[in-house]
């Protein structure tokens, strides 16, 4: 995909969405008796499907990898929301 394909409501969506897992993450470890500011980076691939987002979340003493598509992370559907939402409890366990 060619970066000029992407338009820039998508890119704001696509980081509002990513903002909410780093945010779903960081509630789930402070839940879980881990009190430390979530660290992550970030890096997105494009691709002939928009490729896959890699999410590196840390801790003061561990880490964790999540890989979603694009287009899960920008999906609404039922599926794809499930499957982030299982990123997002695999991180935390991951984490804690």
């Amino acid at each position: 995909m060619d970066n000029n394909q992407i338009t820039l409501e998508m890119a704001q969506k696509f980081h509002r969405s990513v903002a909410a897992i780093i945010d779903a993450v960081q509630v789930g470890i402070w839940q879980n008796g881990i009190r430390d500011l979530l660290g992550y980076s970030t890096d997105c691939g494009f691709g002939e499907k928009r490729g896959i987002q890699t999410l590196i979340l840390k801790t003061g003493r561990r880490s964790a990898y999540m890989r979603l598509h694009w287009d899960s992370i920008l999906s609404v559907s039922a599926e794809d929301r499930q499957l982030v939402a299982d990123a997002v409890q695999n991180a935390i366990r991951e984490l804690c």
